[in-house]
């Protein structure tokens, strides 16, 4: 749910600037997604407002390690109707991450199935892992909560993050974050010359994680204009970045 958030930075930004591509994790890809598909932000947010009509996941005894304890159903249905409805019109990316060994992934463009999605939102023991190819894949943001390198990687050198999961998140979460990224032996590389990067996050956290898990509309309202204003903070600085060139 935090990611409405999301949303409400792109309300801000959209009228600014058109990215060339569009890179998300976990939340992050289902927004990512309707953004790369031209989803205008004000159609966007009626989504995210009315997201609770189509149900949300029930909790369940699962058959298995990767099965979590939430159905999955309502969010592949979801996932399943946003492929149909947005087809990207820019290069479009996905960040995974791995479970055996614990590495990250971005796919790209036409290797993306609505499985990848799924699979990016997978969180551990919350949501199902899939099984593409032969591995198993869990939430893009385990390792890394905005995947930067990987749009580095692709070409970009003026990028625009928005980060759900600032610094200053609840204690927990970055403790287990930080262990996840010693066990994978994985460290952020330093910005490369000549890249610039302007990040959109939140100076405190959202809320409480419980919150998340549950659509509420006045939440969400308050999250998409959380998004707006931090956006708007940094709004002269993603325009001189000249993005549109």
């Amino acid at each position: 749910m935090f990611g409405a958030y999301q949303a409400g930075v792109w309300k801000t930004l959209e009228a600014s600037f058109q990215p060339d591509m569009v890179v998300g994790a976990s939340i992050g890809a289902l927004n990512g997604l309707a953004i790369a598909g031209g989803c205008a932000a004000d159609d966007w947010i009626a989504q995210w407002m009315e997201l609770g009509v189509h149900g949300w996941p029930r909790l369940r005894l699962p058959r298995g390690p990767f099965e979590g304890l939430f159905d999955p159903e309502p969010l592949e249905r979801s996932i399943q109707r946003m492929m149909e409805q947005f087809q990207p019109k820019m290069r479009y990316g996905v960040a995974l991450t791995s479970v055996r060994p614990l590495r990250p992934r971005v796919f790209w463009d036409q290797e993306i199935t609505w499985r990848h999605v799924c699979a990016s939102c997978g969180v551990p023991v919350l949501l199902r892992q899939y099984k593409l190819d032969g591995q198993w894949w869990a939430d893009g943001g385990l390792l890394d909560a905005v995947p930067v390198e990987a749009a580095i990687e692709a070409g970009a050198t003026r990028i625009v993050a928005v980060n759900i999961l600032p610094a200053r998140a609840p204690l927990a979460l970055r403790a287990v974050r930080a262990a996840l990224r010693v066990v994978a032996g994985h460290r952020k590389a330093p910005l490369p010359a000549g890249v610039q990067v302007v990040t959109i996050e939140p100076g405190l956290a959202l809320g409480a994680w419980r919150e998340t898990a549950v659509w509420q509309r006045e939440r969400i309202s308050a999250w998409i204009e959380r998004g707006q204003i931090d956006a708007a903070r940094v709004l002269e600085v993603v325009k001189s970045l000249n993005i549109t060139n």
